[in-house]
């Protein structure tokens, strides 16, 4: 009987399913025998609770981020009380317990710690299998700690250390980086890749936003304007079509070197045509810029788990902060007249790539699975 893996996500933005998807490509690259399945829990049980999850969270990051700041850092590096995870699993996660025994997986691995709270506490009725966890970011709240959970998988040294210091035993928890597609992992040519997406060879930004396509991605865009003959600007608004349709309908931005597009599905081919990336930190685009060797300048972090992955690379000198559009002058400066200012951080990303394994999760599991 070949073994099963089901990998749990949730509908919230697009970073968690991305891993989720990440992790299954790897466990089907290194064991085809295994059957990997992904599910958004909270979609496929309670579909009208997950999507008013999603609606909240969208409207408290956009309308009052300093509010999400606030929930995020009260209690932060406490695990969820236990009326908290129970609420969780009123909301999201009932039935779950008909879903596995339909799947009956041999692993689960949460990729949202609110599905991972829900499997923890089914583990603390009896039922058994192996539990993982990956933490999508480069910091870990305490809504990720349950005792249940057999393995960790973390994105740096220092999300290891944060977790210690939560109580997780050392053993419990492996450094793996965060899992992207192997798309990622592969360098392509950056001329042939802007020739294959009919881009001119000249110094090229791109600016996302991740899936909502958020970050202030409108001021920066105006801010680049003024250098429009002298460089290339590819806007990826996600799946904002309110962003997408109003820059469209601005004429400034009709210009042959800029770029509108929606969400793409060849992300990485865009990030190897491109010198520098504009970006809110969500973890699993850094992680997948840094693994391209793509510089990156940090603008506006969702108050919470961003301006923690931000102080990540900042502190780890992988990418810097703009506090102001005007800082964009100074950024295409540098790339324009002083590119050697950038090779910094191009030196600083190629010691992290030494450290990263993109199948070291992946391997992790099979080897779980397969001694």
């Amino acid at each position: 009987m070949s073994k099963k893996v089901l990998i749990l996500s949730e509908a919230v933005g697009s970073g968690h399913t991305k891993a989720a998807e990440a992790l299954m490509q790897g466990v089907s690259y290194l064991a085809p025998s295994i059957q990997t399945k992904i599910l958004e829990a909270g979609q496929t049980l309670h579909p009208l609770s997950a999507r008013l999850l999603f609606n909240t969270y969208l409207k408290i990051i956009v309308r009052s981020p300093s509010l999400w700041g606030k929930m995020y850092r009260y209690k932060q590096t406490e695990p969820l009380s236990n009326w908290k995870k129970f609420i969780i699993y009123q909301l999201f996660h009932r039935q779950i317990e008909v879903l596995l025994h339909e799947e009956n997986p041999h692993l689960i691995i949460c990729t949202h710690p609110f599905t991972s709270s829900s499997v923890a506490r089914l583990k603390r009725m009896g039922y058994r299998f192996t539990l993982c966890s990956v933490i999508t970011d480069f910091h870990v709240h305490g809504a990720w700690v349950h005792r249940e959970v057999d393995v960790y998988f973390v994105s740096s040294e220092d999300t290891y250390h944060q977790l210690i210091n939560m109580g997780i035993p050392k053993k419990r928890i492996v450094v793996t980086g965060l899992p992207i597609r192997s798309n990622f992992w592969i360098k392509k040519n950056k001329q042939e890749m802007r020739k294959k997406l009919k881009l001119k060879n000249i110094p090229t930004v791109i600016i996302m936003g991740g899936g909502l396509g958020l970050g202030g991605i409108q001021p920066i865009a105006h801010a680049l304007l003024k250098w429009k003959e002298k460089i290339q600007v590819i806007i990826c608004t996600g799946f904002n079509k309110t962003l997408k349709t109003a820059l469209l309908r601005d004429e400034m931005f009709d210009h042959p070197h800029f770029h509108i597009l929606g969400f793409v599905n060849h992300i990485d081919e865009w990030m190897e045509a491109a010198d520098v990336l504009i970006t809110k930190p969500g973890g699993l685009t850094c992680f997948e810029a840094l693994s391209k060797g793509l510089p990156m300048y940090i603008y506006q972090p969702i108050p919470g788990h961003e301006e923690k992955n931000c102080d990540f690379l900042i502190n780890n000198h992988l990418a810097i902060k703009m506090d102001d559009p005007n800082h964009i002058d100074r950024l295409i400066a540098s790339l324009l007249f002083s590119p050697q200012d950038l090779q910094f951080l191009h030196n600083k990303i190629k010691e992290f790539q030494q450290k990263i394994d993109p199948l070291a999760s992946a391997k992790f599991i099979v080897n779980e699975l397969i001694l």
